[in-house]
């Protein structure tokens, strides 16, 4: 089971890849990925999934899909 560092660290996970928190908050989730492995295999899966979607050009999921895709990352990361 995650721990709550974890859980933080993974629900701003893509603020993160965009650079979009303060610094302190950057360094801080910079630093627990380099000490939590399940969390960084985490991070660099979704680095890879946001470069594949950014190359996939202006086409938007449908809301059900979207949903659907947000529900099951949520039950992944609950059985970490």
């Amino acid at each position: 089971m995650a721990s709550n560092e974890c859980e933080q660290a993974l629900d701003q996970i893509f603020d993160y890849i965009d650079h979009e928190l303060p610094d302190e908050e950057l360094r801080h989730i910079g630093d627990h990925l380099k000490e939590c492995p399940p969390c960084e295999a985490e991070h660099r899966i979704n680095e890879k999934i946001k470069n594949l979607v950014g190359k996939c050009g202006d086409e938007v999921a449908p809301d059900d899909l979207r949903s659907r895709v947000l529900a099951t990352i949520q039950s992944a990361r609950a059985d970490m």
